[in-house]
């Protein structure tokens, strides 16, 4: 239990209230998907909101799969050419975690997920994501450029 204590006495109060903030509104995402759940299935049926949640992500993960593969060969090249990859980092991140999202079922992932293969809410994540960031993307980018000149 002491080392416990001195654990969270070396974190800052600020990172443990956003970790413990995180895991709450994690915890919600399937509490909403089930209540969700329930009331489609009171709607339309049980079994035909099983049959469409199965089959909303089927295309949405083929999308991702195409676009996730377009976006690292842009990555890719952007990397060989000694470019910062900014954007298409950004993108090949948004699309990953949009894939994974419509991989979990539910509708509200499925939602989530659709929501990021469209360009302009990947931009406005990358708009998000570089005031939070800030520089460490590119210190990120130099230090993988460092490491491929040495092998």
């Amino acid at each position: 239990m002491r080392e416990f204590r001195l654990f969270v006495q070396f974190i800052e109060k600020d990172f443990l209230f956003k970790l413990i903030l995180a895991l709450f509104v994690y915890s919600l995402v399937p509490l909403a998907e089930v209540v969700f759940f329930i009331y489609l299935g009171n709607l339309i049926g049980s079994w035909l909101v099983l049959v469409v949640a199965a089959l909303v992500g089927l295309p949405g993960v083929l999308i991702a799969h195409n676009q996730i593969r377009e976006t690292l060969g842009r990555l890719r090249a952007k990397m060989r050419d000694r470019q910062y990859p900014g954007q298409e980092a950004v993108d090949f991140l948004a699309l990953l975690v949009g894939g994974v999202f419509l991989v979990t079922p539910g509708f509200l992932t499925d939602v989530l997920g659709y929501l990021l293969f469209i360009p302009s809410v990947r931009k406005a994540v990358a708009r998000g994501l570089a005031r939070k960031v800030g520089d460490g993307m590119k210190d990120l980018c130099d230090y993988l450029r460092l490491r491929e000149l040495e092998l």
